[in-house]
């Protein structure tokens, strides 16, 4: 944390005197085996900057240069990103830089997971009533192509509501009735918002006792080409389950039962719509799993998918789960 600080304060610093110089930041194409990665200085030109003299002394001929101007913005979201691996532009990102436990584990690299007995419902014994519940944490999530913003500004529900929803409906097509709770979490403190989350987890189920599935529904920030798919002939944006272990002043009781419903749709997913799911990611937190044996988080495309592919994906989604809920009663 104080590493953290200390960076944004060097990249502060930095900003204000590059500001002074000129209020943007010309960067210098080094030789082609010393290419520019995003429009980002590299090591030298920070040394040049500093020692007047030594600008001048690696400078390419004219015919070979190449000039980039960053605004003072882009220059110091990128500078924060290269120090910190925290883009200004994506909240999400501060998240994960802020709370290193929620860094994802690769399945492969965990010690073997206990078969965990599959999962059993009672949706016949709960006709009528919601058996599904769906929440989100990050109430701002948007999709760039679609709204031009990757979050809501100022506490306005985002566009990750409407996906969702869209869950919700699906599963109503089919008989299942099911419950989203819309409540605003990440405003006005993003870094508190799973607090916020947990109580909004603990009245659904205080007033919903029917449910036997809880989903708190988000959107990755990863690049386009990696949460895209082609499912039916249909542009899809992938599903990442994430679940929670815990940690040691973080008991999660419930990680093996929610990792065997994981597991199952996965499954179901991979025989019903191949390439929908992402696979199952482990992750040293609890995203409020703690609070029920079959609570999951999932991670719906990025912000540089549309909202229309997210929905689409809903709908797939909401097939598996019936199917679940169906074969599992």
């Amino acid at each position: 944390m104080l590493l953290i600080h200390l960076m944004v304060a060097t990249v502060m610093l930095s900003g204000i005197y590059a500001y002074l110089l000129n209020a943007t930041v010309p960067v210098v194409a080094m030789r082609s085996t010393n290419t520019v990665f995003m429009g980002l200085a590299s090591w030298r030109d920070f040394l040049f900057w500093g020692i007047p003299g030594l600008a001048h002394a690696n400078e390419l001929k004219a015919n070979q240069t190449v000039t980039v101007q960053r605004t003072m913005r882009d220059w110091l979201n990128e500078t924060l990103i290269l120090f910190t691996n925290i883009n200004g532009e994506d909240l999400s990102s501060i998240l994960r830089a802020e709370l290193p436990r929620v860094a994802k584990n690769n399945l492969a690299s965990t010690p073997a997971i206990t078969k965990a007995k599959v999962p059993a419902f009672n949706v016949a014994k709960n006709l009528g009533k919601p058996v599904v519940a769906v929440y989100h944490t990050h109430t701002a999530e948007s999709f760039i192509p679609s709204s031009g913003v990757a979050h809501s500004p100022g506490g306005q529900i985002g566009e990750i509501a409407e996906v969702g929803d869209a869950l919700i409906q699906a599963l109503a097509k089919q008989g299942i009735s099911g419950v989203q709770d819309t409540t605003i979490h990440d405003y006005p403190s993003f870094m508190k918002a799973y607090g916020a989350s947990e109580v909004t987890v603990k009245k659904l189920l205080q007033e919903q006792p029917s449910l036997q599935m809880i989903f708190d529904i988000h959107r990755d920030a990863d690049k386009r080409e990696n949460v895209i798919a082609t499912v039916n002939g249909e542009t899809v944006a992938k599903i990442s389950i994430i679940v929670a272990q815990g940690q040691a002043d973080l008991p999660q009781p419930h990680w093996k039962e929610n990792y065997a419903l994981a597991k199952l749709i996965d499954e179901k997913c991979n025989e019903k719509y191949p390439g929908l799911s992402r696979g199952i990611q482990l992750v040293e937190w609890r995203y409020n799993q703690h609070l029920h044996p079959h609570a999951l988080l999932l991670e719906v495309g990025s912000h540089e998918t549309s909202k229309a592919e997210a929905m689409r994906s809903m709908e797939m989604l909401g097939d598996v789960i019936v199917e679940i809920l169906q074969g599992n009663d």
